[in-house]
């Protein structure tokens, strides 16, 4: 995609922009922390080695798979953005950056009327067949983003020469412009109609996106505790009863366990309730990092709260317990220079055998933790082992 204007460019940026966004509303709600570009840059790399083909095959058939005639445009505004973390302040900086990475040997003609850059064994395009297309928006981009930190002024090239345009060097060029910095225009600038309906699109677009924005955090309040992160009960309750028939369909137990901290109230009153708070998170993000990505958890009360385990019987629910039990009171929490151990006590019913909608089996674990609690800190209560009664529950330390 060769982008001929200031116009276009501003769409590929909308573009760019509106997909970034999207792509944001769409990720997991943890992203992914990826290296930075310094980080990258100064990794050793003696031992790693991409072959020119591989480079090729990403932005020339990959990008264009996902984002269609758009990739070039992308991929030129990603490289000019990108090109701000390298500091490349000088002509020289760049021209040896371009020959260290190994993407070609450049030419740099900048003056107060033009700037043309040839570049000869472009990693992009080097040998490649004609087609049609220029196609190195990734290298042009580079270079117009170091030009612009240079020259403090835009800059946008047009690839002029190009192997899939059938020449056998590269060829960016803009001319000087005191309105518009260094640009490339064939048949002069667009009208003031399309100026507007360029910014009416970006704004209409930016107004959506913020309403999806709006949209997902009402969501996510609603669906939330505002503390923990977990879920809450009521948008808990909708996942359960999937799960509860999800498992009626193929014959599968699920395990619901009420978990209560013992003696958090001594933590309010040694660090208060922001410590308290403090404490709570912490002990809520060690057990969510201890259980399975299938397992539903949510905050039930003030510092209870409910785990629904998929395909989980009694027996392995004991184990699960028995695992979170040492591993959570080994963990030391920390608030306003104080240090606590925690215990929980556990109440469990399963479905089929105790009970077959969420409120009746949530009402069991409730009443068999009460019973295990009883009996001291730190206990597993069953709402129907096999060896007592429904209404006697068991507890094991």
């Amino acid at each position: 995609m060769a982008i001929r204007s200031r116009e276009e460019l501003t769409l590929a940026e909308l573009f760019a922009h509106t997909l970034g966004n999207l792509i944001a509303l769409t990720s997991p709600e943890e992203p992914r922390a990826m290296p930075t570009a310094a980080e990258i840059l100064a990794a050793p790399d003696s031992e790693v080695c991409i072959p020119p083909a591989l480079f090729r095959l990403v932005q020339l058939v990959l990008l264009p798979e996902v984002l269609g005639a758009s990739s070039g445009g992308v991929l030129y505004v990603a490289a000019k953005r990108f090109s701000r973390s390298l500091e490349l302040s000088s002509l020289q900086d760049l021209k040896s950056w371009f020959s260290y990475m190994m993407l070609g040997e450049l030419e740099v003609e900048l003056d107060e009327e033009k700037v043309l850059v040839k570049l000869s064994r472009c990693m992009t395009c080097y040998r490649l067949p004609a087609t049609g297309s220029a196609l190195c928006d990734f290298e042009r981009g580079l270079i117009d983003g170091v030009l612009e930190r240079i020259t403090g002024t835009t800059v946008i090239t047009k690839e002029t020469l190009c192997w899939g345009l059938g020449d056998t060097v590269c060829q960016f060029e803009a001319f000087n412009s005191e309105a518009d910095g260094y640009v490339y225009a064939e048949d002069g600038s667009q009208s003031e109609v399309q100026r507007r309906l360029l910014q009416g699109i970006a704004d209409q677009s930016d107004t959506a996106l913020e309403n999806l924005r709006l949209v997902g955090d009402r969501r996510y309040a609603e669906t939330r505790d505002a503390l923990t992160g977990m879920y809450n009960f009521r948008h808990l309750r909708e996942l359960a009863m999937l799960e509860l028939a999800r498992a009626r369909r193929h014959d599968r137990t699920v395990a619901f366990v009420m978990l209560d901290i013992d003696g958090f109230a001594k933590v309010n009153e040694a660090v208060g309730p922001d410590g308290g708070d403090a404490v709570l998170r912490q002990w809520a993000d060690q057990l969510r990092a201890l259980l399975r990505e299938c397992d539903l958890t949510c905050r039930y009360g003030a510092d209870e709260f409910l785990l629904v385990l998929p395909e989980t019987a009694d027996a392995q629910a004991d184990a699960v317990l028995g695992r979170l039990r040492t591993a959570l009171g080994e963990m030391v929490c920390e608030a306003g220079g104080r240090s606590f151990t925690l215990s929980a006590s556990a109440g469990v019913a399963t479905f089929p055998e105790d009970g077959a909608i969420v409120e009746e089996l949530v009402a069991k674990a409730t009443t068999t933790m009460y019973v295990a609690k009883s009996g001291g800190d730190g206990r597993i209560g069953f709402y129907s082992p096999a060896a007592q009664g429904p209404e006697t529950g068991q507890d094991t330390q």
